[in-house]
């Protein structure tokens, strides 16, 4: 739970500016979430009780009373007992610089390894990982034909030390069986290696910049050991890491980008259509899978060109 108001709203700020870039505009909030942000908006620290100490009617009435010839406007407290503002202290954890190595040669399992026991040993990693918990690499073949790069891991996936386990797991398997990509040709990566916090009180946070870029020479030596054809980037996070923050998901997804020279296709994460079930936004995720389908040159059926059809 995050009891300083000014970052638990900007915890929040950023988690709605993310929505937004994955292009969702409408959110349900009930009356008692309603009335905390309320609450949070309008927190101000009280001053201390020392500052105004209350005055006892027994010592009021010892005082003798001034002439009201002399009378006065009461004088203005002091600046020192003026309690100071409490500042605004920022724990998202400080991050080292991205870390630069070129893996050894080998095949593909023997440089996987290798990938393994360096990201077991990153000191700056080690900082964010807590008991049994342990960096999460990608999963899938090695001999993909398209890696699916993901959010920064959940709490489930942490603990469950599988990228995409839970609801958007079970969701995009059904996407993958729908476009009949079976599990030879694809490999599942999560943007990060760990799970970004502090976490919110609702159980995460979008990742840094900075963590983003500490992470991307992990993810990338992923894609480099497996050499799909397509990278396929699901949601806002995975998309700014691999390319950069402009254009957004919202804009960029359906269209073809370069990722040093393999095409790179960005569109919404599972997670979005969890949250925005409409058949709208299930059409527009499955247009961009139909791109990857043709790209990959598989078959597709006009019952397959049809799902989702909004006319």
């Amino acid at each position: 739970m995050i009891d300083d108001p000014a970052e638990a709203l900007d915890i929040l700020l950023e988690e709605l500016k993310r929505r937004k870039a994955a292009g969702l505009r409408r959110i349900s909030i009930s009356d008692e979430s309603l009335a905390t942000l309320k609450a949070l908006a309008g927190a101000a620290p009280s001053a201390p009780a020392a500052a105004s100490a209350p005055v006892s009617p027994a010592a009021s009435a010892a005082r003798p009373s001034a002439p009201v010839a002399a009378a006065r406007p009461a004088a203005r407290p002091a600046a020192a007992s003026v309690a100071p503002k409490p500042s605004v202290v920022t724990t998202t954890p400080v991050i080292a610089d991205a870390p630069i190595f070129t893996l050894p040669a080998g095949t593909k399992a023997e440089r996987m390894e290798a990938l393994r026991q360096r990201v077991d040993a990153c000191v700056e990693t080690k900082k964010h990982l807590t008991g049994a918990q342990r960096a999460l690499l990608g999963h899938g073949s090695l001999d993909a034909k398209v890696v699916f790069v993901g959010e920064a891991p959940s709490l489930e996936e942490v603990e469950a030390g599988k990228a995409f386990a839970g609801a958007s797991g079970e969701l995009l398997q059904k996407i993958l069986g729908a476009a009949a990509i079976s599990p030879a040709d694809y490999y599942l990566a999560p943007v990060m290696v760990w799970r970004p916090e502090p976490p919110t009180q609702y159980g995460k946070r979008p990742p840094t910049a900075r963590e983003l870029a500490f992470n991307l020479p992990y993810l990338r030596a992923q894609i480099d050991v497996v050499a799909p054809r397509i990278v396929v980037a699901l949601g806002a996070q995975a998309f700014e890491a691999l390319h950069g923050r402009t254009p957004s998901i919202t804009q960029a997804r359906g269209q073809w980008f370069d990722l040093s020279g393999v095409p790179l296709m960005p569109t919404y994460h599972p997670n979005y259509l969890l949250h925005n079930p409409s058949a709208s936004a299930k059409r527009a995720v499955w247009e961009d899978f139909l791109l990857v389908m043709e790209k990959l040159g598989l078959p597709i059926s006009e019952k397959q060109r049809g799902y989702f059809a909004t006319n």
